[in-house]
């Protein structure tokens, strides 16, 4: 609650943190304070007085300034003003319990906060302890459009965001009694252990009165202990064992390198190799300086490019939630490169690209060279190469991920990641996460990996005829992306969704997502886009691809030209800074044109680099420095989104929104999601994929 020397008698020395949530509270004038902070008309008048004699002294020195000074002194005494006067009423009234017997039953609790007002006499050392102490994530400042903070000399001080975005949400975002322009605002506060949310709630509800809406609080105790159960167990004895086995197959690893005993590898002690830790490590980490002539090495760059890509447009999303400096922040929505980042939507696009395109190589590649195609391996070896990192990032979420949990935020994030996970992580391993309701999933980042499963199913659909009849099947590849472009046409037309942009209407972004953005009969576009270039890179596998010098030069700018209208086109609907709603025409473009532009410009890049006509450009995106990220590229998008959701729970601190903190934190996620990733690979991918050749085959 505050320093030690501040308790009171009365008051436990464990405090608990809340996380008040409010939604849709509407407009209310200025109350007054409650009736346990008002002071007696004692204090009052002579309050008055003094600061009578304080305003006669300053006349003198007030009148002898210019103008320009007195105007800017003027507004500051009037922010001030406006600060002093919701203070008391909308953040003590807020931010405590009240003492009040009718309000409160809890009487030891109003025990605890009365003492607590009784120790702390000076009501400017009062809102300087709970500036300090009680409000863990959001301090108790004011906060004008332009991002800056006032503290106003370490007084009275409320948080008071004032943002011109009512277009978009037909309110705007004021003091405690205003509209939020976000689906949920949240602050923080402390109070004696003694307390229970429901006290606090409930003084809050006094406080708004009739206005009140749809409340919560959530409850964080200090040095609060966490018990394991049954799953905790479980998956702590699985780590045991398979820790365990790493360790035995990394020391057979050793033994049989160092003894030169490489004769042992071919008998059964295969199977426990195959989980050598060093093996695996040498694997992720090897840079191979010269690639086969059939290996598309400028992959290694994109893929790793577009994981960062996802991270760092994740962490814009996220940080929302726990950002103090919202108005500041929608201020940054309208730039260059706030829509560069934004672009980040099509990093996704780009993994639907490569996907179709490495599936339809592969399997040409293959049927080439064997004359046949066993369907049935071609399915098992997907599923098995999905699944262990997903279900090992699932588990690991459910369990032991809470404990982790330890900031104000922690129960929210607890239940929204934690008790999702152990509920729906069934959904995750079946691959039909996207399909029940994809707003409820143990890892959100999981609904991509439904899609691109759920694609690389049909496919064989498309793949059959062009193996048996190539040019019946490329007719027939060409009605199947006719139909795949036409289905999200339909589809946004009929019911009226206007594209899944980052920054939409409330009410139709949570419809966009479920009926477009997540489904794959809506994202198969860029996939058969993807197909395409393989077909075609297999084509010219053993040939030369001859192009004059204009040629590659006009591809180079049509491709250019294409991702920079993709991504910069629509920035006048992508933004929260006069916004306008996207109309249903400009939407379907967006959607349908826009991400298959988008796929056929990357695919420009990979074929020109892939057949020597890329330069510069190919030579940054097939530097073997990549390799390694691109390896550990599936491990990362799984672990990335998770840490940064667990990060939102374990912070105490507010967090100030701009690019370069949103960079450092970028990079900081990237460091350590890499560092997990590793440990994901070594204990689910490559023991997986070691055993797969031996019981399948290569």
């Amino acid at each position: 609650m505050g320093p030690r020397s501040l308790k009171a008698k009365n008051t436990n020395e464990n405090t608990t943190s809340s996380i008040v949530r409010r939604e849709k509270v509407p407009d209310q004038a200025r109350r007054n304070p409650p009736p346990f902070l008002k002071k007696a008309p004692e204090e009052e008048e002579e309050e008055g007085e003094e600061e009578e004699e304080e305003e006669e002294e300053e006349e003198g020195e007030e009148e002898e300034e210019e103008e320009t000074e007195e105007g800017e002194e003027e507004y500051k005494e009037e922010d001030e003003d406006l600060c002093r006067e919701r203070s008391w009423g909308d953040i003590l009234g807020t931010y405590l319990p009240s003492t009040d017997p009718i309000i409160v039953e809890n009487a030891q609790c109003r025990s605890d906060v009365d003492a607590f007002l009784r120790v702390v006499t000076d009501y400017k050392l009062l809102a300087l302890v709970i500036a300090q102490e009680g409000s863990s994530l959001w301090p108790l400042k004011c906060i004008n459009n332009e991002g800056a903070t006032t503290t106003l000399q370490q007084q009275q001080a409320v948080q008071d965001l004032q943002h011109n975005i009512q277009e978009r949400h037909q309110a705007r975002m004021g003091s405690l009694h205003s509209v939020s322009p976000l689906p949920l605002v949240s602050y923080g506060t402390c109070m004696p252990s003694s307390c229970t949310p429901s006290d606090l709630l409930v003084s809050i509800e006094a406080v708004l009165g009739n206005y009140s809406s749809d409340l919560t609080v959530d409850c964080h105790t200090k040095d609060e202990i966490k018990w394991l159960n049954a799953g905790d167990v479980v998956f702590i004895v699985f780590l045991g064992i398979i820790g365990s086995v790493l360790l035995f197959a990394t020391i057979a690893d050793v033994y049989i390198n160092f003894y030169n005993k490489q004769q042992l590898r071919k008998g059964p002690l295969r199977f426990l190799l195959v989980f050598s830790v060093s093996m695996n490590l040498n694997k992720i980490f090897h840079i191979n300086l010269k690639e086969g002539p059939h290996v598309i090495s400028c992959l290694h760059g994109i893929r790793a490019m577009s994981m960062i890509w996802v991270v760092w447009g994740h962490s814009y999303f996220i940080d929302f939630r726990a950002t103090v400096n919202l108005a500041y922040a929608t201020q940054l929505t309208d730039n260059v490169f706030e829509q560069t980042i934004m672009g980040g939507n099509f990093s996704v696009d780009s993994f639907f690209l490569m996907s179709g395109l490495l599936v339809t190589y592969g399997v040409l590649k293959e049927y080439k060279r064997a004359n046949k195609i066993n369907w049935l391996k071609y399915y098992i070896h997907r599923y098995v190469r999905l699944t262990p990192p997903i279900l090992l990032t699932g588990a690991a979420t459910a369990t032991i991920a809470r404990f982790a949990l330890v900031g104000p935020e922690a129960g929210q994030v607890e239940r929204s990641v934690v008790d999702v996970c152990r509920e729906y992580w069934w959904h995750d391993i079946l691959y039909i996460s996207n399909l029940p309701n994809i707003m409820k999933i143990c890892l959100p980042q999981c609904w991509y990996v439904c899609v691109d499963l759920q694609l690389y199913l049909v496919a064989p659909l498309v793949l059959i005829p062009l193996l048996y009849k190539p040019k019946i099947g490329m007719i027939w590849m060409g009605v199947v992306t006719i139909i795949a472009m036409m289905i999200p046409m339909i589809i946004m037309g009929v019911y009226s969704i206007p594209g899944t942009l980052v920054f939409d209407h409330p009410a139709v972004e949570p419809k966009a997502y479920v009926d477009v953005y997540g489904k794959p009969w809506c994202r198969a576009g860029v996939y058969l886009v993807g197909m395409w270039g393989g077909m075609f890179l297999h084509h010219y596998k053993d040939r030369h691809l001859k192009l004059k010098m204009w040629q590659a030069v006009v591809g180079w700018l049509v491709a250019a030209t294409l991702a920079l209208l993709v991504v910069y086109g629509i920035a006048d609907y992508n933004t929260l800074v006069n916004y306008k709603p996207i109309t249903l025409g400009v939407g379907i473009t967006f959607e349908v044109l826009g991400r298959m532009a988008w796929g056929i410009a990357l695919l420009w890049v990979i074929v020109a680099c892939h057949k020597g006509y890329g330069g510069p450009i190919n030579t940054f995106l097939a530097h073997p420095s990549w390799q390694p990220l691109s390896r550990l590229t599936f491990s990362m998008y799984l672990v990335a989104f998770v840490v940064q959701s667990l990060y939102v729970g374990v912070i105490y601190t507010p967090m100030y929104f701009n690019h370069l903190n949103q960079f450092i934190q970028t990079c900081g996620m990237l460091f350590i999601s890499g560092i997990i990733a590793v440990i994901v690979s070594l204990i689910s991918e490559g023991p997986i994929i070691g055993l797969e050749k031996i019981l399948l085959g290569s």
